[in-house]
């Protein structure tokens, strides 16, 4: 029979390799374990929010810039909004299937979208109201948010042309899913 106990090296290379494997666990699941918590339709509508505003910004921007949305001229994202929104009974379906949106399969139904353009001012003020044009028109799309849970949110920092006075310096493109 052995006689001999645990030595300080065994226990430094025990503790070092228990350390090793911990540290390593939690750098690799860092990401599921917080997504635990939030609601599966978070998760699902996520990618749909992340889609429709780079849709947005990428068909609306002024060629050569980087996040300048065109507003006041034609195919300007406030014609084609109001147009999509008055066209498909405000569910901004144009958008959606365009964008590739439009999946619904038995298990899922189509999401339902809210695009709103959000100045500096707001920002500032710790609200998301939506930006007021010069002729009063909140830039605003889609059906309310108002009372919803479970709302998956995308932003995009942008700025307006022929719009200075709503984004000084900038706005955000808000994109809301549910």
């Amino acid at each position: 029979m052995d006689t001999r106990a645990q030595t300080p090296q065994d226990f430094a290379v025990g503790v070092s390799v228990l350390l090793v494997t911990i540290i390593g666990v939690l750098a690799f699941v860092q990401g599921s374990a917080v997504g635990v918590y939030e609601s599966p339709d978070v998760q699902r509508n996520q990618p749909i929010a992340d889609r429709a505003a780079t849709y947005l910004v990428e068909n609306h921007s002024v060629e050569g810039t980087r996040n300048l949305i065109r507003y006041n001229t034609s195919g300007g994202i406030n014609a084609s909004l109001n147009k999509d929104v008055a066209s498909h009974s405000g569910t901004l379906g144009g958008v959606k299937s365009s964008a590739g949106l439009d999946t619904a399969t038995q298990r899922r139904t189509n999401a339902s979208l809210n695009v709103t353009v959000v100045n500096a001012s707001s920002l500032k003020a710790g609200t998301r109201d939506p930006a007021v044009d010069g002729h009063g028109q909140r830039l605003a799309w889609g059906p309310s948010v108002d009372g919803r849970t479970n709302v998956a949110t995308t932003s995009r920092v942008v700025k307006l042309t022929n719009a200075t006075d709503q984004c000084d310096p900038v706005c955000w493109l808000v994109v809301r899913v549910w």
